[in-house]
Parts: structure tokens; sequence; C-alpha cells
């Protein structure tokens, strides 16, 4: 995802001001944007998401498109093809460190 297509935003915590990024729609002149879905995961599956690459070019400073990814960009869709009445989903969501040696 090009660079110029996030949004930098600020969150105000008691105690600090965070970042977060939106994703704003793919320019006219890049490609589009690819996206996943996974209509058909079942209890026993998990997906992971990247939530922050301390090595990624945003987190390095650069605001290049040809660097690793420092994160994983994630929306949510309304599922045209759910059933209404279908038992509400429901998430888990858990947050770990992962610390791998210098490289």
């Amino acid at each position: 995802m090009p660079w110029s297509d996030l949004r930098t935003f600020q969150i105000h915590y008691a105690d600090r001001v965070g970042e977060n990024y939106f994703v704003c729609p793919s320019s006219p002149t890049v490609a589009g944007h690819k996206w996943w879905y996974f209509p058909r995961m079942v209890m026993d599956e998990a997906l992971l998401l990247k939530q922050w690459d301390s090595s990624g070019g945003i987190a390095q400073g650069e605001n290049v498109d040809n660097l690793h990814s420092t994160f994983t960009v994630h929306s949510a869709i309304v599922d045209p093809t759910c059933p209404v009445d279908a038992p509400a989903r429901e998430s888990i969501e858990v947050r770990l460190a992962v610390i791998w040696g210098n490289e």
C-alpha cells in the first residue's frame, strides 16, 4: 500500500498521546489496494495480523513504499452473504511480543 494512502491520527489517552492510521481510497494513478476476506473460518482457526514491526519502513521513519511493512492494515465489512438470523460474531484479541536476535 502506498504511504500516500495512509493518514495519521492521534489517540488521546489519560497518560499519553498515541498514533494510528486511516486508509484512504486508492489513488486513481496507482494500483488499487489488495484486500483478503476469510468467510469460511471455523472455531479452531486463527488469523494473525502484524501489529507493529520496529524494523518496518514507517517505524524507521521512512515514508517510502518499498520497505517491508511496519503493520497490517485491517478493517471490517458488512457481509452481504450473512443470514439475518445468524448468531453474533465473537472474536478475541490477543497481543504478544515476538523478539528476534539482531539480524
